[in-house]
């Protein structure tokens, strides 16, 4: 079997996607324009199922839905107004660069696309609208899917997962500035990366979407062996797969305390960062499992049951 096949297999894996069935995303922002399943008390509308308040009637409001029990007790014409129930957009970011792709075996872009492919399968379930952005490394221009609304639309979604290829180095700041440039009306962004980037270029990417009143959620995926190099080698030398650079290195235990020190002030900084500009963030080490990531996601309010 191809790699893409494979990979198409496990996106759809039937039992992999009925434990999502039943979830969905929680949001805040990111209502649209179409009539939809999701409630959000406070932005009262014309029509829908759940009255929410009333005000006093204005020359060209509908006269269908004045409430005539409120004329004929207090001489007043007043206007019922509808608890706003639209679709909700969800734009799902994958970083597509060469950093995703080692090592190796921790297979980061693999589990980066399982995890698009359950808040997909989540979104599309709950009557949710779906976008996916391949952010690819170099020169490469994102590739973006069209705009999926249907729970038949799971298998295309998937599809468009399986074609993605890591490659290069990827601004994500830039990247996700250019998103919001293009795709300007309130949404909610799922940002899925390694973060292996300067934490501030994250915030310069994450500000751009919250400029245009995106609501923001970083989830990094991290591989086992980043976290416990010894793992994996004791002595070696080292290839930048962005930018082709070598590096010979002895795991003595000197130069193991110092990258843990290193990393843990490059995860700190990254959670900074999330803090800073009121994103939610959240890890998934790839030796963990998307579905019990998706449980902890849940246990933080991010899920929930439909």
């Amino acid at each position: 079997m191809s790699g893409r096949r494979a990979l198409l297999a496990r996106l759809l894996d039937p039992a992999a996607l009925a434990r999502y069935q039943g979830l969905a995303l929680k949001v805040r922002r990111g209502l649209g324009d179409r009539p939809g399943e999701r409630r959000f008390p406070g932005r009262p509308q014309p029509s829908g199922s759940e009255l929410e308040s009333y005000t006093p009637y204005a020359a060209g409001d509908d006269l269908r839905h004045l409430d005539w029990n409120a004329v004929g007790r207090l001489d007043a014409l007043l206007v019922r107004r509808y608890t706003a129930e639209r679709e909700v957009l969800f734009h799902v970011l994958v970083d597509c660069s060469a950093s995703m792709t080692v090592p190796a075996r921790d297979a980061k872009l693999t589990v980066a696309l399982e995890l698009a492919m359950a808040l997909i399968t989540m979104a599309l379930t709950a009557n949710d609208a779906v976008r996916i952005a391949l952010l690819a490394g170099g020169n490469v221009p994102a590739r973006v899917s069209p705009l999926y609304r249907q729970r038949a639309s799971i298998p295309r979604a998937a599809e468009f997962l399986a074609d993605a290829d890591a490659s290069g180095a990827l601004d994500l700041g830039a990247a996700l500035e250019h998103h919001g440039r293009r795709f300007s009306a309130p949404a909610n962004a799922l940002v899925i990366s390694d973060c292996m980037m300067d934490a501030a270029a994250i915030e310069r990417g994450v500000h751009a979407l919250r400029a245009r009143r995106y609501e923001v959620q970083l989830l990094h995926v991290i591989g086992r062996a980043e976290l416990e190099p010894e793992r994996d080698f004791s002595e070696a030398v080292l290839e930048d797969v962005e930018s082709g650079e070598t590096h010979a290195i002895a795991l003595s235990a000197g130069t193991l305390a110092r990258y843990r020190d290193l990393l843990a002030a490059h995860l700190a900084a990254v959670a900074a960062v999330a803090e800073r500009t009121r994103t939610a963030y959240a890890r998934l080490a790839t030796d963990r499992g998307v579905d019990t990531f998706v449980g902890e996601l849940a246990e933080r309010g991010l899920v929930g049951r439909r």
